[in-house]
């Protein structure tokens, strides 16, 4: 057998051997990757245990003023993603919103961190009865909330009703987004169809007495 075959021989033989192996591994990795099940976004408006808590639920009001602006053309169709604080005071995503003609862009005026900024879009009706009046261009301007809202703590009990699967999140449906949004343990479920994360009630809300 010439060299060039007993070369072409050894190869065959090494790659027959480690081509299971490999095979093995690659079975394994898509495994440990697949992505768990997400459960569907609850509509806790159809929970009556959740909603009795509603009926004796304190008021508040933003106390932080709010900024606004209408879209710029260039932004219409594009997606707006949505940062909140995490425990350690961190941005992580909460939400992504497709900007239209309809919605006003809002933002807080403290950035999450660093020049991460909490915004989030609103639907102009909803806008105007929450702040009197409309945004007149594409820079933000400052409103004051005119508006109160009823909330109730997210506790581990509401967590349970939501079907929560870690004890600490869970997903509520929302009109603007298909695949609802996260509430946390600690934060507040607002009658106005929404959660408010923990770092946000604290910093942004204050009570208001009836």
């Amino acid at each position: 057998m010439n060299k060039f075959l007993l070369t072409a021989a050894l190869t065959s033989v090494l790659w027959a051997s480690v081509a299971p192996a490999a095979d093995v591994s690659a079975v394994q990795t898509s495994e440990a990757k697949a992505p768990a099940e997400t459960a569907a976004p609850v509509v806790f408006q159809d929970i009556p245990a959740l909603m009795a808590q509603f009926e004796s639920a304190q008021a508040y009001r933003k106390k932080a003023l709010t900024l606004g602006r209408l879209p710029h053309r260039s932004e219409l169709d594009r997606v707006l993603p949505t940062f909140v604080a995490d425990e350690n005071g961190k941005p992580v995503l909460e939400t992504e919103n497709t900007i239209t003609n309809v919605v006003v862009i809002a933002r807080h005026p403290v950035p999450v961190s660093g020049a991460v900024y909490n915004e989030w879009l609103v639907p102009m009706e909803t806008w105007l009865e929450t702040y009197g009046a409309l945004p007149q261009s594409s820079e933000f301007e400052t409103f004051k909330r005119v508006k109160t809202i009823r909330a109730i703590p997210v506790t581990k009990e509401v967590l349970a009703l939501l079907g929560s699967r870690d004890g600490e999140t869970a997903q509520i449906a929302v009109d603007w987004n298909e695949q609802g949004m996260t509430v946390y343990k600690g934060g507040y479920l607002t009658d106005g169809g929404y959660g408010i994360a923990p770092k946000e009630m604290a910093q942004f809300y204050e009570l208001v007495e009836d």
